[in-house]
């Protein structure tokens, strides 16, 4: 790329210095050049339809040289005002008599500022095409001189648009001495350089005598001084420099080295690396080929683990057609963690330089590990290789063996073309122990935050045709048997096909590929026959962070993302999940995510389904899930311990809620929840930073159906709202599997719109408000038999006495056909006023009952009184018509978990004195009665009431004064009417 930004500069500047010249020329001819500056103007947009511009004065020399100092000059682009070229200054002059002779003799020329933008279009085309001449005649050779070139401050561009790769020289400066064909010249040169492909920003300096003879392909650098440092081939902080003296004349294969070395050093991935080369002298001459010791040397040191190596090529004597060294002989050392290694290698050489084939027929060699963790605290290992290189027909083959300790590893490798090598090869081990062979280190992994996609582009360069076989492979706690797999790499893409490998008891199959290695599109098609992800899954007993984040889950690493294939698992195991016949199609576009379809039987489920994410630093989910059946309740885990008692103060916490972007809908055709069962479930999600619906929310159950909506807000404090009918629906089995509850059953509808808000479930209960309302036929309520209680009326003593609150019993229960009741519901307390029941032998008209039944504190206050209605003979035997239209009150009250039951007998009395005993009892008893019931005298009834006389207000005169017997204690009023009433009341029961 390199020759590519020099020879565009050449073409860019030499063509700007043509112009130059030519406007020297023109403007030479006459008196005052200044005159013609815009006809030299409109010539040239005239002939290559771009603008020059010239400012400032043209200064002229005609004898005996021809010269000018120009100032600033700019070219635009062709057809575009876009400056293509520029000069700030540009001051030249030449020779005027040797210019006959085709000989051109200049001065040293000074540029300074000169700017070229090199652009090379989609089509192919650049943008100086037009400044090329079209002509085919073959041009003529002029000899030239040039005194001298000394360019400052200068720059050229390159962009490439169907690459998108840019490559930039600034800062130039430019100083040489006398310049002229085939002969040596003084350079020194400083700029700086940046690319994009690959990444490139370092600053470079050369200076030497160089000669470049293109006719004898002869080329020469005496006094190399080079360095270049900045960021480069991947690594920063590099630095390179080379000094020594060079000739070379490669078409006859004679080359003279004298005391070259190369020095490099930079960081890589972490790494400190650092190579030095020393070539003391090397002589290839026609008949003759020596060379001193040639040294290598390389070293790494990565936090603290270091490696070292030197390699030595020793005197090579001979000829160019047989050449030989007494050998290659190198030392390896390494710290990694407490593990060292230390190893030595030799092997002959021998070479032929006029064919340029060169062979190292056996370098052998041998390994000493010392590491306390191995068995031994040692082991040790031998290898040898041999290689053949064909120069001239670009071929490689060599062969190699390894054995360390119980690992064992063979193979060869063919290599042709070196402009693009082509690579083919066999390896083949029969056990690799990597837990021996690799350390693991204790340094932690570098996270990284990078979410673009992996640069493989060097693989365009790789051809890989090649097969790997490797019985056993251990490594940590994993097993992995019977690899084999072929290896192909085309330059467009990489395939790994016929992966067959066991895994622990995984048997895996398929094929991965990798392709468009700019931005690479991962392939792959994988078969495994079961799955045991327990042995994956690490358990860290370190304590969870329960602290949770408001902030969405950042997945801009699959930003990196590009895949297109599908896996499929026959048996997969998850804890006390097993799930079999797993397929997923995986696309990725570093845009969004999909996976479709997903599908799976898990346990007893048939779930199809697809998922979608896009958006990655801000997720938003997409989903739509089909399942035949699901029985939740097996995925919910409970534990054995007892529950904390809550006091319903406890906060929650929906912040996740805050973060999810989503929206779809899954379908379920039968679901237990909570060990409540439903069928045909339809579910619509649809969240938004915090607000989340549930619509629709449908589902059958138990005989009915239900439709309604969930609507959270977590955006500040939580508020929810929850609408729900249910039609035709059990009650009875409903409560039973949801709250374990069989206090009420009954068929029909349940009508709920509620709100409320809270940052706790003590607060949502209390804060809960809307309606509610209830609908049933052909039910009971279970807890408490109100007919059979009334049968009982005969063998209860205390008759007037209200019955003792009694705890539900489940046995008993009161049917009715029918029942509603509408409730209010404010604050947690639910209030109701309207309830209505049809009985057998009871009604409960709208109005006769009220009560509250207060959500928030879980407890009920609740008086219901149903009338006796004339349907009891027949039906249980007795004959209560006398009860015939008396309200019987029904007290319930307590707790949720422990309700109450209770009737009032003694409420029953008093009504029973105000219709049946009114028209028992007739004249002045009867009045009693009436006026002690109504507002009369209250004394005077209860006296007429017992039979009693009024008491005189005085004893008759003359009478003698008797002693007065002690006088008994008055009854209350009270208890007066209780005592009679009861009377009564036996004779109607017939006590």
């Amino acid at each position: 790329m390199m020759k590519k930004i020099l020879k565009y500069s050449a073409y860019g500047l030499g063509g700007l210095i043509a112009l130059v010249l030519l406007l020297v020329t023109i403007v030479a001819l006459t008196f005052n050049p200044n005159d013609y500056k815009q006809k030299v103007i409109d010539l040239v947009q005239e002939k290559k339809q771009r603008t020059l511009k010239l400012e400032g004065d043209i200064k002229l020399a005609f004898w005996p040289k021809i010269g000018a100092d120009l100032g600033k000059i700019s070219l635009s682009e062709h057809k575009n005002s876009k400056e293509f070229a520029s000069v700030t200054s540009v001051k030249v002059s030449l020779s005027l008599l040797p210019l006959l002779k085709k000989e051109l003799i200049v001065d040293t020329v000074y540029i300074d500022g000169a700017q070229a933008n090199i652009v090379k279009y989609k089509d192919g085309t650049t943008n100086f095409d037009d400044l090329l001449s079209k002509e085919d005649e073959e041009s003529q050779d002029i000899k030239f001189d040039v005194d001298g070139v000394k360019v400052t401050n200068s720059a050229v561009s390159y962009t490439d648009e169907s690459s998108g790769a840019n490559y930039a020289i600034s800062k130039f400066n430019l100083t040489s001495g006398h310049i002229a064909l085939a002969e040596p010249v003084d350079l020194a040169t400083d700029f700086t350089i940046n690319a994009n492909q690959p990444e490139v920003a370092a600053e470079a300096k050369l200076k030497g005598n160089f000669l470049v003879d293109p006719a004898t392909k002869h080329f020469v650098a005496k006094g190399l001084d080079a360095q270049i440092k900045g960021i480069l081939f991947g690594g920063k902080d590099v630095n390179i420099s080379a000094t020594g003296d060079i000739d070379a004349k490669p078409d006859t294969r004679e080359f003279l080295v004298d005391t070259l070395k190369l020095v490099a050093s930079g960081e890589f991935s972490g790494a400190k690396l650092s190579l030095d080369l020393n070539a003391p002298k090397l002589i290839a001459q026609k008949d003759e080929v020596s060379s001193k010791n040639v040294t290598v040397s390389l070293s790494q040191d990565k936090a603290g683990d270091t490696f070292k190596a030197n390699l030595v090529l020793a005197d090579i004597k001979g000829s160019p057609k047989a050449l030989q060294s007494s050998g290659i002989t190198g030392e390896i050392a390494g710290v990694q963690g407490k593990r060292t290694i230390n190893g030595k290698f030799s092997s002959p050489f021998t070479g032929n330089l006029e064919s340029l084939i060169f062979d190292v027929p056996k370098l052998a060699g041998n390994l000493d590990i010392k590491d306390p963790s191995l068995p031994n605290g040692a082991m040790q290992g031998r290898f040898d290789l041999s290689l053949h290189t064909d120069v001239k027909n670009e071929l490689v083959n060599s062969k190699f063996n390894l054995n360390i300790d119980e690992t064992k590893l063979n193979g060869d490798m063919a290599v042709a073309s070196f402009k693009k090598p082509s690579i083919k090869f066999n390896l083949n081990a029969d056990k690799l122990n990597l837990n021996k062979l690799i350390v693991k280190s204790s340094q932690p992994a570098a996270k990284t935050s990078d979410s673009k996609p992996a640069d493989l582009s060097a693989l365009k360069a790789l051809l890989l045709d090649g097969k790997l076989n490797v019985d056993s492979i251990l490594y940590d706690k994993y097993q992995i048997s019977g690899l084999n797999v072929n290896i192909k790499a085309d330059g467009e893409k990489l395939a790994l096909t016929g992966l067959n490998v066991k895994l622990d008891d995984s048997r895996i199959k398929g094929s991965i590929g990798i392709s468009h290695f700019a931005k690479p599109l991962y392939t792959f098609d994988i078969d495994i026959d079961q799955l045991d992800v327990d042995k994956y899954v690490s358990t860290s007993n370190a304590p969870a962070n329960n602290k949770a984040s408001d902030k969405p889950l950042d997945l801009s690493a699959l930003k990196a993302l590009n895949a297109d294939g599908s896996l499929r698992i026959g048996h997969l195991k998850y804890g006390k999940t097993n799930a079999s016949n797993i397929r997923i199609d995986l696309k990725a576009d570093g845009q969004k995510l999909n996976l479709s379809p997903l599908a799976a039987k898990v346990d007893d489920s048939q779930i199809n389904a697809s998922v979608g994410i896009a958006r990655f630093s801000d997720p938003i989910y997409s989903f739509n899930v089909n399942i035949d059946k699901l029985d939740a309740d097996k995925y919910i885990t409970k534990s054995n311990a007892p529950a904390a008692k809550s006091t319903g103060d406890t906060p929650i916490d929906l912040s996740a809620l805050k973060k999810l972007n989503a929206s779809g809908d899954a379908k379920i055709g039968w679901l237990k929840l909570a060990n409540v069962t439903t069928q045909n479930v339809n579910i619509g999600l649809n969240a938004d930073r915090g607000v989340v619906t549930v619509s629709p929310f449908a589902a059958n159950l138990y005989q009915g159906s239900m439709s309604g909506l969930l609507k959270v807000d977590a955006r500040a404090t939580p508020s929810i709202t929850f609408k729900q009918n249910m039609k035709s629906v059990s009650i009875g089995p409903l409560m039973v599997d949801a709250i374990n509850n069989n206090m009420l059953e009954g068929k029909g509808t349940v009508n709920i719109d509620v709100t409320t808000s809270g940052n706790s479930v003590g607060a949502l209960k209390k804060a809960l408000a809307g309606n509610a309302s209830l609908g049933l036929a052909d039910g009971a309520l279970k807890g408490v038999d109100i007919a059979g209680s009334i049968r009982e009326l005969k063998s209860k003593v205390n008759l007037l006495g209200a019955k003792d609150n009694v705890g539900a019993d489940s046995r008993k229960k009161t049917d009715f056909s029918e029942l509603t009741a509408s409730f209010a519901i404010k604050n947690g307390v639910a209030h109701n006023e309207d309830l209505a029941m049809k009985a057998p032998i009871l009604r409960l008209e709208k109005g006769d009952s009220r009560g509250d039944i207060d959500i928030g504190n879980e407890s009920i206050n609740y008086l219901a009184k149903p009338t006796i209605v004339k349907s009891l003979k027949g039906q249980g035997g007795a004959d209560l018509d006398a009860l015939a239209g008396i309200a019987i009150p029904v007290k319930i009250t307590g707790t949720f978990s422990n309700p109450k039951y209770g009737m009032d007998f003694a409420a029953v009395g008093t009504a029973l004195a105000k219709s049946n005993l009114l028209d028992k009892v007739g004249g002045d008893k009867g009045t009693a009665v009436k006026a002690l019931i109504g507002g009369g005298d209250k004394v005077d009834a209860i006296s007429g009431l017992l039979g009693k006389k009024k008491p005189a207000e005085a004893a008759p005169a003359g009478g003698s004064a008797q002693p007065a017997a002690p006088a008994e204690k008055p009854k209350s009023a009270q208890d007066q009417v209780k005592d009679k009433a009861a009377e009564k009341l036996k004779d109607v029961f017939k006590f």
